[in-house]
């Protein structure tokens, strides 16, 4: 049995291999070996490969982040200064809606997605083959559910992996569209009762919480997965009234609560645990947990901690928040998610452990701390220094963010106003590895499906009442009837709301804003709103012809 078990999933084995029997860490952060079956623990380490496929997806810079966020209203990388993030083009062709199948981070997120839902079924069928229990299998296929809804929202396909089909020549049966949505349901329905909450478990594992909000996201884009390409999305109005049903479910249940302290504790160090995530990726420095969120749009001299040895944790002068996206703001500067000051625009700090980036959307004159010859500078009081930063690695020039980006002018490095959303991980040298888990889904999105719910259904009234008890909690100023009139108005909540947490793509789709044209986007190509499948997969696929099959203007 242990080598039948070893042969499914011989190409999980890490160099390291743990024999920690704790669950909470195991599961998540370790991938598994011929020695580690036969030892405590080893039911629940099956799993590990499965949550490990999260880590580039979620954190990286250029997979999720280049496919949902960069291809939207939201983000821009231009090539720096004729010097800086050309990266073969897959930053701008994403922008500007030119990518083909042979795009890098196109082919990188569908390996990851796919090799996801194999992990996961591989895990399934280990599970049951070592004994384990429901709740772990349940974990399994739930995973593999998760994984589908990412192929299903950007491929228009979901893969049924049959946990006994591991091994065998037999081909994963594949569902789009409507049918799509029906199987991952399905699939959702068979588990829940058998998972623990997330009061049980965590948000780290695979929990009720998250079959909900699987669930959720499925009702609200049933429209758009059901016909892409319509020119107007018919959403029907009994998925709108489930949505609304689970979304109160969800916030009734006691298990999650709103963040109302500080809008950026959710994305900061230590954030496990925070009761408004439903579901978070893990992240561990030791296991490959990454920063790259925080790192990539702000610059090269922006330094995260006044620690002398570090001198490698600062930004990378890449990506940047697009002034369409920035002129979003405009009223609305007092919200903490837009801005929250943590150090001053020049002066000293007395504890070291006061630094802090001020967090949100970044422009004009940057401070920060100011290190010459490998030391932070300090005053006679030996107070660290709050100083204007200068883009030393390159032009030498004050770093003053402006609001003009572009990818063909205004594409200097110190072009366009920055976000810093995700902090840098303070704790470790150098900007690549990260502790700080990321969030999948938080309460904050079901508060905001459920007013989007209300509104498609004409409850206006219901709609600003979820979007100003989240204003609330944020510690926002209320919203007046007169300001949320449109889908407009909502889809803006939206981004204020969920910026940078790789979701702007689907929402804009859906919102009907994704064929709108901005600076250096003028493409109105309804076939981009999914993208091609890998050249190289459907060249595999030939050989079963009819089996995979290129999406649509490809």
């Amino acid at each position: 049995m242990k080598k039948h078990i070893l042969i499914l999933i011989l190409f999980f084995v890490a160099g390291t291999i743990y024999s920690c029997t704790d669950l909470s860490e195991s599961v998540r952060d370790t991938a598994l070996g011929e020695e580690v079956l036969g030892q405590p623990g080893a039911v629940e380490q099956t799993l590990a490969p499965a949550y490990a496929g999260m880590r580039s997806l979620m954190s990286s810079h250029n997979w999720l982040n280049n496919l949902q966020s960069m291809s939207s209203y939201e983000q821009i990388t231009p090539y720096r200064g004729g010097t800086d993030w050309f990266d073969g083009g897959r930053f701008i062709e994403m922008h500007q809606h030119t990518w083909a199948p042979t795009h890098v981070s196109i082919i990188n997120v569908w390996d990851g997605v796919t090799q996801g839902i194999a992990r996961a079924a591989i895990a399934e069928r280990s599970i049951a083959d070592l004994g384990g229990s429901a709740q772990l299998i349940a974990e399994a296929r739930g995973l593999k559910a998760l994984y589908n809804l990412w192929a299903l929202d950007m491929w228009n396909a979901a893969f049924d992996k049959k946990s006994e089909d591991i091994g065998t020549d037999a081909l994963s049966t594949v569902y789009r569209g409507e049918a799509a949505v029906d199987y991952i349901m399905s699939e959702l329905d068979v588990i829940e009762n058998q998972l623990g909450t997330v009061g049980q478990v965590g948000e780290t594992r695979f929990n009720r919480s998250t079959v909900k909000g699987l669930r959720l996201r499925l009702l609200i884009n049933k429209a758009v997965y059901s016909d892409r390409y319509a020119a107007n999305f018919s959403h029907n109005n009994a998925d709108l009234q489930a949505a609304i049903a689970l979304a109160t479910e969800i916030i009734n249940s006691g298990e999650h609560a709103l963040e109302t302290e500080n809008y950026f504790n959710m994305f900061d160090l230590n954030n496990e645990g925070n009761r408004e995530f439903l579901f978070a990726h893990r992240q561990s420095a030791a296991s490959g947990g990454r920063g790259d969120m925080a790192w990539f749009q702000t610059s090269r001299n922006r330094w995260r901690a006044p620690i002398e040895a570090f001198g490698g944790n600062n930004g990378s002068d890449g990506a940047a928040m697009t002034q369409e996206f920035s002129d979003i703001w405009i009223g609305f500067e007092e919200d903490p998610r837009y801005f929250t000051r943590y150090i001053p625009d020049g002066g000293t700090l007395a504890n070291d452990a006061d630094f802090n980036w001020n967090r949100g959307l970044q422009k004009g004159q940057q401070y920060g701390l100011i290190r010459e010859a490998g030391r932070y500078l300090r005053d006679e009081n030996g107070h660290i220094i709050i100083g204007p930063l200068i883009d030393l690695a390159r032009s030498g020039d004050p770093l003053i963010y402006t609001r003009e980006v572009g990818v063909v002018t205004d594409n200097q490095h110190w072009a366009g106003y920055r976000v810093i959303k995700w902090d840098l991980d303070p704790t470790t040298n150098g900007r690549g590895s990260s502790n700080i888990n990321m969030a999948w889904m938080r309460l904050g999105e079901v508060y905001l499906t459920r007013a989007e719910a209300n509104a498609r259904l004409g409850n206006w009234g219901a709609a600003l009442s979820d979007i100003n008890e989240l204003r609330s909690a944020r510690g926002a100023r209320l919203l007046e009837p007169s300001e949320l009139t449109t889908l407009s108005d909502v889809q803006r909540e939206w981004r204020m709301e969920l910026y940078h947490e790789h979701q702007t793509r689907t929402w804009e789709i859906r919102f009907g804003s994704w064929e709108n044209t901005w600076r250096d986007k003028n493409s109105t190509d309804v076939n981009r709103r999914l993208f091609p499948i890998p050249q190289n997969a459907i060249d595999a696929a030939a050989v079963n012809p009819g089996y995979l099959e290129q999406n649509r203007g490809y």
